[in-house]
């Protein structure tokens, strides 16, 4: 019997099927989906809702051009940072962006390194001048909540880590006392002293807690895809060419000229453009 007079017997069901294992094996075979999925925390400057309510932010605007480079397009949605990555290991996302982890290590494979970050303590001015987390002992200390920034400071025992949710509550909770110090890294701080229109005398930088690295994570059982070494290319080529510094660093949620508090603690402004200076520590004079 011809296939033209089968179609008339087997039911819409069968073909329904047939057009489902047809897109499964197209993708089994490493073609990309029509949107990859994104997932980026929402903790500004990182990820934050813009004026239209559309996904913005540092890590946005570095998926966006990634993407555009790779000839990919992405669908990216905000969450908090422990849904982002419960997402990425449980397949709901293609990608994300993480601190370099064990945890992160576990959920997804690397594509490459997307920024460093130096993580500073804040105190308020009138405080002692603290010279390193021991010295924190019996304090509450603030964070953003889901951060790494490594067994030090994660897995100390010494003082009470107060999980928030931004810089901004962060900064909020330490004027009110709630805080006795507040680590984060210095774009979340810089962002959030602009945005609380904090003064510069009413806090100081003390030191640097670490130097946290961020990567680009792909679903562990994507990583034979077809589109993967076309977006590893694209990251390789963003660092090289300076585009990573550039969004990450030369933009209006980082201050230009740095932000100086009291006694002349800073965090660090810009490298100039064109110098390749991939260094950004806070400044402690």
């Amino acid at each position: 019997m011809h296939l033209a007079c089968l179609s008339g017997l087997l039911s819409p069901l069968f073909w329904l099927l047939l057009a489902a294992s047809s897109m499964v094996c197209a993708e089994s075979q490493g073609q990309a989906p029509a949107r990859l999925q994104l997932a980026t925390a929402s903790v500004a400057p990182w990820g934050l809702v813009g004026e239209q309510g559309e996904p913005a932010g540092l890590l946005v605007q570095f998926q966006r051009e990634l993407a555009a480079r790779a000839g990919l397009a992405v669908q990216n949605k905000l969450a908090p940072y422990p849904r982002v990555i419960h997402d990425l290991a449980s397949g709901k996302v293609d990608l994300a962006v993480m601190f370099v982890s064990p945890q992160a290590q576990q959920v997804g494979r690397s594509l490459g390194q997307v920024v460093d970050m130096s993580v500073v303590a804040l105190v308020p001015a009138a405080a002692p001048d603290y010279g390193a987390l021991e010295d924190f002992k019996g304090l509450r200390v603030g964070y953003v909540r889901g951060s790494k920034y490594g067994p030090a400071f994660d897995n100390n025992p010494d003082f009470e880590r107060v999980g928030v949710l931004s810089a901004s509550q962060g900064l909020l909770m330490l004027s009110k006392g709630r805080l006795d110090a507040l680590v984060a890294t210095e774009q979340a701080l810089a962002y959030g002293l602009i945005q609380e229109s904090v003064g510069e005398g009413a806090y100081k930088v003390v030191f640097q807690v670490a130097k946290a690295r961020a990567d680009l994570y792909v679903n562990r059982l994507r990583m034979l895809d077809g589109w993967v070494p076309s977006l590893r290319r694209a990251l390789a080529d963003m660092r090289a060419d300076g585009s990573l510094r550039r969004v990450f660093y030369d933009h209006t949620l980082w201050p230009a000229s740095g932000v100086c508090l009291a006694n002349n603690h800073c965090l660090a402004a810009p490298a100039p453009a064109g110098t390749g200076d991939k260094t950004h520590q806070a400044i402690v004079k």
